[in-house]
């Protein structure tokens, strides 16, 4: 009986996977932090459609509402080699090094299909009034 209970142990803690997406891109950026939609420098993000470029614990973050859904963005650019931060143009993020265009809307992915995602942090609505950001 014993050895069942090993066994079944054992299973159980190599079945259990995560879905989340990683990024083998960026590595170390942590962030975990409350925002209150009240105050004013983030007030646009009352309504759908609204966008903050807002600095959160050292990181450059675009937050967006789309409908009743936030999503947050590093201003990090993906390409190695680029120490400059993304720009948005109210369409698309951009990556100044390259010109790389990637999605807000969806998952950060490039609009092109090749390359690393933009960083997006987990967005948590706590209530009606703040939300949480973290990676």
């Amino acid at each position: 009986m014993k050895k069942f209970f090993y066994l079944f142990f054992v299973l159980i803690c190599f079945s259990c996977s995560d879905n989340t997406r990683t990024s083998n891109c960026f590595h170390g950026l942590k962030v975990n932090a409350i925002i209150d939609l009240t105050l004013p420098e983030y007030q646009s993000l009352l309504t759908a459609g609204g966008t903050v470029q807002t600095v959160l614990q050292g990181r450059n973050i675009y937050i967006f509402r789309i409908g009743n859904n936030f999503r947050a963005f590093d201003q990090q650019c993906p390409e190695r080699n680029c120490n400059s931060l993304m720009t948005f143009n109210g369409v698309e993020i951009i990556c100044p090094c390259d010109d790389k265009k990637y999605s807000y809307i969806s998952d950060g992915a490039p609009l092109d299909g090749e390359g690393c995602h933009a960083f997006m942090y987990f967005v948590t609505q706590i209530s009606n009034s703040q939300l949480r950001i973290s990676s």
